[in-house]
Formats: structure tokens, sequence, C-alpha cells
């Protein structure tokens, strides 16, 4: 495992003086997580007055800030592109604390675009720089960026280690919310481990923290986790009042969002939970691109197969997937995917009379 303690910082110059525009945008920086919409604002007044005063260092932290509101609210190619363009600006004036938050920003988008090597190599080489000059919540961000990376490639043990370095760094009082982000990617982490109970506790810690702020789409995350660990542990019909929350929530940020909500694991969870109307519903909302979302479309689909009394036409939804899973690097499914397919093949056997195959 990797050891992410032991940076030390070094005397820092001073800074000079901020303009009212870099200001702005770093008051909005402080909001992301805290209050989405007045963020979304203040970025947006901060890029008018450094376009207004051709202030460079200003319109670097507004499309900085404005990125990694992207990354929650519009989709990762947009977010992508502001935050190349923030790592540029930065680069460019010597702001190396700047170009950095944008590189894990950037690296962000890469891994959400199911580019997760790519991703990790352009963060690795940040890492130590970035852990002995960032600070709380900004130093959160890269070390949660690594760990999103190496949780996406199986590799628990590091994203683990990178992630309870990063909610030590962001706590409640020092994180400006980004703290329950963290509960969130722990209680997926966990997820993924098959640790249900636990990441339920995680998740209910973010949920007591996300009633303090105002983050539309966060709280949404935080109630699929909470749905899918109902779903896991055979409660699957106590998740249904956040399923259909997580259903009617706009789609904006004021709520959930632009980007897809994984409609397809929330489908999965209201097929188990018995409403067949509601997992329709999701089903035809569903918007699928990574190598998980595919797995558990066509599990949802092949569910919905075996509840019609058709377990054979869930066999051949299945089937639609089945060559991913021995797919290489980026384009494999997660074990747990993998898992759930092999199970849900054995129970459609059954259901179809095939023990053997079962």
């Amino acid at each position: 495992m990797i050891s992410v303690t032991g940076y030390s910082a070094p005397v820092q110059a001073p800074r000079p003086a901020s303009s009212p525009a870099q200001r702005l945008a770093q008051r909005a920086w402080r909001l992301l997580h805290i209050d989405a919409g007045q963020a979304y604002r203040l970025i947006e007044r901060a890029a008018r007055q450094a376009q207004a005063q051709q202030d460079d260092a200003g319109l670097a932290w507004a499309e900085l800030v404005r990125g990694f509101h992207q990354l929650y609210f519009a989709t990762p190619e947009q977010a992508g592109q502001q935050l190349a363009s923030a790592r540029a600006r930065f680069a460019a004036l010597g702001q190396r604390n700047g170009a950095i938050l944008a590189g894990a920003g950037h690296a962000r988008a890469l891994w959400r675009q199911g580019r997760v090597q790519q991703a990790l190599e352009e963060l690795l080489p940040l890492r130590d720089e970035g852990l002995a000059n960032l600070r709380n919540e900004q130093r959160g961000v890269l070390l949660n960026a690594i760990a999103g990376c190496y949780s996406a490639q199986g590799n628990s043990e590091n994203a683990f280690a990178y992630m309870y370095q990063a909610l030590r760094d962001a706590g409640p009082r020092r994180g400006n919310g980004f703290d329950v982000a963290l509960h969130c990617n722990l209680s997926h982490e966990l997820i993924e481990l098959g640790d249900h109970a636990e990441a339920l506790r995680q998740v209910e810690r973010g949920l007591e923290r996300i009633a303090q702020l105002g983050n539309g789409r966060l709280h949404t995350v935080l109630l699929i986790n909470r749905a899918i660990c109902l779903a896991e542990l055979g409660r699957a019909g106590e998740a249904l009042d956040d399923l259909r929350r997580i259903a009617d929530a706009p789609a904006d940020p004021s709520g959930r969002g632009l980007v897809p909500m994984h409609f397809e694991i929330l489908a999965l969870t209201a097929l188990r939970a018995g409403d067949m109307a509601l997992g329709e519903r999701l089903l035809a909302a569903a918007q699928v691109s990574l190598p998980d979302d595919r797995v558990e479309l066509q599990l949802a689909h092949a569910l919905r197969a075996k509840l019609r009394g058709q377990p054979l036409q869930g066999l051949q939804e299945l089937q639609q997937v089945a060559g991913l899973l021995d797919a290489e690097g980026d384009a494999r499914p997660s074990l747990r995917q993998r898992c759930a397919h092999a199970a849900a093949r054995a129970e459609l056997h059954e259901a179809a009379g095939q023990p053997e195959a079962a």
C-alpha cells in the first residue's frame, strides 16, 4: 500500500494581492459543496469581471471552479475542456497550486469518461508536489481523484488509503463540505467490496451532513448508494421512496444536474422491490456508456424478463454484454459486476429448469 502521509510543507513565498474576480471565484470554490447554486452565480460574476478587466488570474480561477462545478452538474467532456484551459492559464502565470488543482480536476474528467489509466498517469506526477503545498479540501481533491482512479481499477487498498487521508485533510470543520463527498465515495468502495452494512453507515454519515448543505447532486448520489445498500441487504422495498425522489429531482443545479444518474441500477432496485412501473420508468431514462453501467442495464433487463416469466429472454439480455467480461484495462467491468452477471445467469438458468447450467 502506498503511504500518503509524511509530507511537510515548505516555506511559502508571500502571496500577491488577489483581484476582485479572483476573490469571487475563490469564494465560489468554497461554496461548491455548501451551496452549488450560489457557487455557480459567483463563478459567472467572476468570469465577467475577469474578462472586463483582462485579469488572467481571475479568469483562470473562474475556469477552474466552473470546471469543478461541471464535474457535478454538466458532462465530463465539458468539465475537461474548462479544466484544461484553466491549467494552461495557471501554468502561463506560474501559479503551481492552481495548475495542480486544475490537473486533478482534468484527470477526474478523464476518469469519468472511462479513461482511467490516462487519468492516473496525469495525477501521480502531481502527487508529491500537491501534498506538500495544497491544504485542507484542496489537498483532499487531489487525494480523492487518485483514490477514484484506483477504485475504478479495482485496487481498493490504495483507494481506501487515499480516501481516508483526504477525509483527515478535509474534515467537517475545514473541508467546506467536501467531507460529504468523501463519505459518499467511501460508501461506494465498500459496496464494491460487498460490505453493505458499513457502506450504509457511511451513507448515513453523509446524509446527516448534507442536511446542512445545498448540493442536490451530491444528495442524490448518497441516496443512490443508500438504495444499492438496501437492495443488497435484501431490503429493496425500503429504497422505493428514495428512488422516486431521485427520479423526480430537477435535472439542473437545484437538483441532480444534467449528468445521467445511474438509473439502470435504480431500475434494478425497483424491480427487486417488485415495483414494475417504477422499474420501467427508470429503465426508459437510463443512459449508459461505461462498462459497469452497461452490465447493470442488462442485469435490469434480465430481471424484468424473469419477472415476466421469460428466463430464456433474460439469458439473451445478459449475453449482450458477455463479451465485456473478459475485456482488458479500462474496458473491463468491475469484479462486483462480473460476479453479479454470473449470479444472474445462475438464477435465470434455474428459473428455466436448467440446474446443471445454474
